[in-house]
């Protein structure tokens, strides 16, 4: 009887002690454990289910992707699903990058690989990923954790500058990747635009953990959080979030990020994107694993309540 009411106490006072977390209530877009099924998927089929390595979380499956030396990526091309639009949305999946024998070398370049991206309602199912009116990218440098955003379609060449803030909060027409400002006021790593052939150009933002918190052949739990910005009087607002955590450690917070502009002030995510890329071509052969896929509009609020310490029921 005691044991029972020690328990019960316990869970009061966890459920009264636990921090606020700021979680909304969570909604599931969609989940993928990657049995083989690929069910809801569409356009192109990179990627193989991998029935000999999987994470210990769960299944006994995992999608690879590998690159041949040299190659940019998978043959069959990117894997998209849809979800219903959301102005947040929430990433969770377990990773495992390299082997022992083949350990993971990533570009070895200071971009790529891209990874996953999140596109919106601002452009059509079978969209470019790379010149788009935004595209999210959830990627890593090497073993570092890196977010990063483009939106080449939306550079207002008439008004072209690196500057800060440039047109970032204003209402006119402007993109918020680089181009027409940067965004210096949410501390980027790097920022700016380039052309792509008269009369377009192409830009990127990134912003970096400030640690290698990834590591060869080892199983990690990555979570991933954007939230888009505001736009209030026709006038976009610096609050957009984005937030990385690696087993459960929060490694990139930023919550000052224009995402959006007046003129696309309604718009939402609601395509997911697989596609491993490494643009000039892997530097070896070597593979990544995915698993344990959620995406959902939040974080729940269990997954950002610390588990107790130090505790101890007695008999």
């Amino acid at each position: 009887m005691f044991r029972a009411l020690a328990i019960a106490l316990l869970g009061v006072a966890i459920s009264l002690g636990a921090p606020n977390t700021g979680c909304a209530q969570q909604t599931i877009l969609f989940t993928e454990p990657f049995n083989g099924s690929w069910t809801g998927w569409y356009d192109g089929t990179g990627g193989s289910i991998d029935t000999s390595v999987y994470s210990p979380n769960g299944g006994n499956s995992s999608a690879r992707f590998h690159w041949n030396q040299g190659s940019t990526g998978e043959s069959g091309g990117a894997r998209r699903r849809k979800f219903t639009p959301s102005e947040t949305v929430y990433v969770a999946f377990d990773l495992k990058l390299g082997t022992a024998s083949a350990p993971w070398q990533g570009s070895q370049m200071p971009f790529h690989p891209h990874i996953i991206y999140l596109l919106t309602d601002a452009n059509g199912d079978y969209s470019s990923l790379a010149w788009t009116n935004l595209t999210f990218y959830i990627e890593w440098s090497l073993f570092t954790p890196r977010l990063a955003i483009q939106d080449g379609q939306r550079i207002n060449t008439s008004q072209l500058t690196n500057a800060y803030p440039g047109l970032l909060g204003s209402a006119t027409p402007h993109a918020v990747a680089g181009g027409n400002g940067s965004q210096n006021q949410a501390t980027p790593i790097s920022a700016g635009y380039y052309s792509i052939g008269a009369p377009n150009y192409a830009n990127g933002t990134t912003w970096d953990s400030s640690s290698a918190n990834l590591s060869n052949d080892r199983w990690h739990r990555v979570e991933v959080y954007v939230a888009m910005n505001t736009v209030s009087g026709g006038i976009p607002q610096a609050n957009g979030v984005i937030r990385f955590w690696v087993d459960g450690a929060l490694v990139i917070e930023r919550t000052n990020v224009y995402l959006r502009t007046a003129n696309f002030a309604s718009q939402k995510f609601n395509q997911f994107v697989l596609a491993p890329y490494i643009g000039n071509g892997s530097p070896v052969a070597q593979d990544l694993w995915i698993d344990n896929l959620v995406v959902a509009n939040q974080r729940s609020a269990a997954a950002s309540i610390p588990a107790p310490q130090n505790l101890r029921v007695l008999p």
